[in-house]
């Protein structure tokens, strides 16, 4: 295995899930453990080391417009802060258009539980987790092992003066739990890579979203692959690079992206390696329609720039600080905010989409 995984977090406490390195992954790491200290959180204000007020046994707790008196638990302190914190999603996703049903807070409480993995902690990333975590995502799993650089400001929600050199997954989740303290987060420090994909994938519960924000052709087709062999749903983001109009930003399915160079050749690798159906030849008419693939993808139909190879310049961004296309925190950021939105949709109207193979015609 290329890389070592350290895992921070290692506990996701409302799932009952264990995420645990192997003794392995630790014995190939490349970075010392020493450098990132185990991170366990609970919603308890005893686990966090919080006083406890005085009258804590006889607050008075109000939730859904109702009030009562009396001993208040962990659970319901955790309740009525995540309610507090979340409701405006809630009202948003529940049906009906009475707001005191009460149909928001289940919406809100479904969210909590729930789990979303982003895959890539950049200008696309962070802006998933962000937004993944303002939507009330109980549960979030953060996957990079890049630091970063001072190139990293123009469109890297993380990235500021005081957090230049720092690692992304460490400042994304400080960030994180200043929005909700009661997350429960985990850092996977590591690198997606072909050799190590089945190690990732198989410390992730099973029911989790996965959110694809990294850059590689393969290494995003390995993923895919991965999400397809475990049932899980997946949304990938294409090249947010050489772009400058966000209002130009879709979510359709991968067999419908159009002008994304990176999204093309993760489509045509897994075709080619992975066994998916083959689309019409060069000059072959296209006169069948395609079944999708169930893979949300968000990409760009604005024209990208363009610039010269030959001389050099390289259009990827993979394991880079910066790219030579140019980028935007506006374009960044939407994309990593319309892949949130299709994750935020898939839970609150229970409507998974998981990767599937049609039969080649």
């Amino acid at each position: 295995m290329r890389g070592g995984v350290v895992v921070l977090a290692a506990i996701l406490c409302r799932l009952g899930e264990s995420f645990a390195p192997s003794e392995s992954a630790l014995r190939h790491s490349a970075f010392p453990a020493r450098r990132f200290a185990a991170h366990v959180r609970t919603s308890s204000p005893q686990a966090n080391n919080e006083p406890l007020s005085a009258d804590a046994d006889e607050e008075v707790v109000r939730i859904n417009d109702t009030t009562r008196t009396g001993a208040v638990s962990d659970a319901d302190a955790d309740a009525e802060q995540r309610h507090l914190r979340f409701s405006g999603v809630g009202r948003l996703y529940a049906s009906g258009n009475e707001p005191n049903t009460g149909l928001h807070l289940d919406i809100v409480d479904k969210l909590g539980r729930s789990t979303c993995v982003v895959f890539g902690v950049g200008g696309v990333g962070a802006a998933a987790a962000e937004a993944i975590c303002r939507s009330g995502v109980g549960n979030i799993i953060l996957v990079d092992m890049d630091e970063i650089c001072v190139s990293n400001i123009n469109r890297q929600l993380h990235a500021t003066t005081s957090t230049i050199g720092k690692a992304k997954t460490q400042e994304m989740e400080r960030r994180l739990m200043d929005i909700n303290p009661s997350l429960n987060s985990t850092q996977i420090f590591d690198f997606v890579t072909l050799d190590n994909i089945n190690d990732v994938m198989d410390m992730l519960p099973r029911d989790a979203i996965c959110l694809d924000c990294i850059d590689g052709q393969r290494e995003k087709a390995a993923l895919i692959v991965g999400c397809y062999e475990r049932g899980m749903p997946i949304v990938t983001c294409g090249g947010a690079a050489g772009r400058k109009d966000p209002t130009k930003i879709l979510c359709d399915d991968l067999t419908n992206v159009q002008d994304d160079r990176l999204l093309f050749s993760c489509r045509k690798l897994l075709r080619k390696k992975y066994g998916w159906p083959k689309g019409p030849q060069e000059g072959e008419k296209n006169n069948h329609k395609v079944k999708p693939w169930g893979i949300h993808a968000v990409f760009s139909n604005e024209k990208q720039k363009s610039i010269d190879q030959k001389a050099g310049g390289q259009t990827s961004s993979l394991r880079r600080c910066d790219g030579a296309l140019g980028t935007a925190c506006f374009v960044t950021g939407t994309y990593g905010f319309v892949a949130a939105s299709r994750a935020i949709d898939m839970i609150a109207y229970d409507k998974r989409v998981v990767p599937v193979k049609p039969n080649s015609r």
